[in-house]
């Protein structure tokens, strides 16, 4: 970080996280569970405070020289970071295949492995993963394999 824009960008960028963090979160969930993000917030927002008192008169592109520690730039990057892992999050449904190499040995694995290749399978967001609910999978696969109760 060298001049105010950078500080600002820091305050904001850490906001960001906060707020994701806090959709994250249970509704039971204790505001301690978020004690790091609010930290973060609270030093982006001194900092930014500390160039405002010292020098209003800064332009936004103007370096503020002294005003920066090196580790300032270092908690800006972890959140960059942190906000482009959110960025990459599933953010819809997506249709997975599923391929399964056969065996070639006429067992029921064989059988099964051969009749899982190339099935479509929903899966859902679920944090920071997808989520394939297997009910249907599993009835389609009994339904198929499992001999009839008559």
């Amino acid at each position: 970080m060298q001049n105010p824009t950078d500080a600002l960008e820091a305050v904001a960028d850490a906001a960001a996280v906060l707020t994701y963090a806090v959709s994250t979160l249970e509704p039971q969930s204790g505001i301690g569970m978020l004690a790091g993000e609010l930290d973060r917030l609270a030093r982006a927002v001194a900092r930014a405070q500390v160039i405002a008192t010292v020098d209003p008169e800064a332009s936004l592109d103007e370096p503020v020289p002294g005003c920066f520690a090196p580790e300032d730039a270092t908690e800006h990057a972890d959140d960059l970071a942190t906000l482009e892992a959110i960025a990459a999050m599933p953010t819809g449904p997506v249709m997975v295949a599923v391929r399964v190499r056969p065996l070639d040995d006429e067992s029921a694995e064989d059988a099964l492995r051969v009749w899982l290749n190339g099935q479509h399978l929903r899966a859902v967001p679920a944090g920071e993963r997808y989520e394939v609910d297997g009910n249907r999978l599993a009835s389609a696969i009994a339904e198929h394999f499992l001999p009839c109760d008559e």
